[in-house]
């Protein structure tokens, strides 16, 4: 089946950037969801600080899911790029926002990955995503 792209109205065009935010691929409704930073669907900055960040790139994927026709519920794994992480205190805000975010009973699978850089040195985290997407 060919890949089908969406691109949510709330989201940055990515198009012309050579991705999609959002990517279904049979079977079933597998949706990858392209790695998110804090920036509005202008392309502008909307947030700051580490938590900030995060709790925005987490709004911006769970918008991406739904418009694949999902929920929170359906997101399977997170994939969180976060340059110089430091284990202690970032380890601890990133639990804080993940767990209010998805609880404790039944999140989402995750990894953090420490690296060097991201794409724009303003980011401070990047979070991207798989959910399984039942039809519906």
């Amino acid at each position: 089946m060919p890949r089908q792209t969406i691109q949510p109205p709330g989201l940055f065009s990515s198009k012309p950037w050579g991705f999609s935010q959002v990517v279904i691929s049979e079977p079933g409704r597998i949706v990858n969801v392209a790695g998110q930073v804090a920036w509005d669907a202008t392309g502008h900055m909307n947030a700051e600080g580490l938590e900030g960040q995060l709790r925005q790139t987490l709004k911006q994927v769970i918008t991406a899911v739904e418009a694949a026709g999902g929920t929170t519920d359906d997101i399977q794994m997170l994939r969180l790029y976060i340059p110089n992480f430091q284990s202690g205190p970032d380890a601890d805000l990133i639990a804080k926002v993940l767990t209010e975010t998805f609880g404790t009973e039944n999140p989402p699978a995750s990894s953090w990955i420490g690296v060097q850089a991201l794409a724009q040195p303003e980011y401070l985290i990047e979070v991207e995503a798989m959910a399984v997407v039942p039809f519906r």
